[in-house]
C-alpha cells in the first residue's frame, strides 16, 4: 500500500514512549509503531470488518511480546529502566506501568 507523508504534533512525552517501543524492539520505527496504532484505532472506532490492505504492518501479538519480555531478565531491566527514565524526565506520566 503506498504511503503518503503527514505532519502531526505529538508530546514530548509521546514521542520518549514511542522511542521506547523503538528501542525494546516492538517496533522497527516509531512511524510503524504510528501506523499500527491508528490501523487498530480505525478498525475498533469505525468498526471495519475487513483488514486494511496494509502489508508493511501485521497485527500486534501482545501474548507474543509479554512472553518474549518475560524470557529475558535483562530485557525487563531495561524495560524498567528505560520506563523510570521516561517517569523522571515527565512525571506526568506516573501512571505508565
Amino acid at each position: 500500500m503506498e504511503t503518503k507523508i503527514i505532519t502531526i504534533n505529538l508530546s514530548e512525552p509521546h514521542i520518549k514512549a514511542l522511542q521506547i517501543l523503538q528501542d525494546l524492539g516492538l517496533y522497527p520505527s516509531r512511524s510503524e509503531a504510528i501506523r499500527v496504532s491508528i490501523r487498530d484505532f480505525l478498525m475498533k472506532e469505525l468498526g471495519f470488518a475487513q483488514k486494511f490492505d496494509d502489508t508493511e504492518s501485521q497485527p500486534i501479538n501482545h501474548e507474543r511480546i509479554a512472553a518474549n519480555a518475560t524470557q529475558s531478565e535483562d530485557k525487563k531491566k531495561e524495560i524498567a529502566r528505560l520506563l523510570r527514565k521516561l517517569r523522571e524526565e515527565q512525571p506526568e506520566l506516573s501512571t505508565i506501568a
